[in-house]
């Protein structure tokens, strides 16, 4: 595999975390009545569990790099 791609590719990935992120900003503690949600930040996507968070990998975000990468499906990987 290309190292280019393969740098690209995990730069992507790792843009997506496990983490929190406030959803329906503003915040509480900025006056609004916004509220702390496990997820994606990146996408702000809610993710509640170690299964949902592979599946958002796999399922949303491998997809996205493959198709921004002009790949060859008879390549070898």
């Amino acid at each position: 595999m290309d190292q280019t791609l393969l740098k690209a590719a995990q730069a992507e990935l790792l843009k997506h975390t496990w983490d929190t992120f406030v959803e329906n900003p503003p915040s509480f503690a900025e006056g609004g009545r916004g509220y702390v949600v496990a997820g994606c930040p990146y996408c702000r996507k809610v993710i509640r569990t170690a299964n949902q968070y592979l599946s958002h990998l796999a399922e949303d975000v491998l997809p996205r790099i493959f198709d921004s990468f002009s790949y060859d499906p008879d390549a070898a990987f």
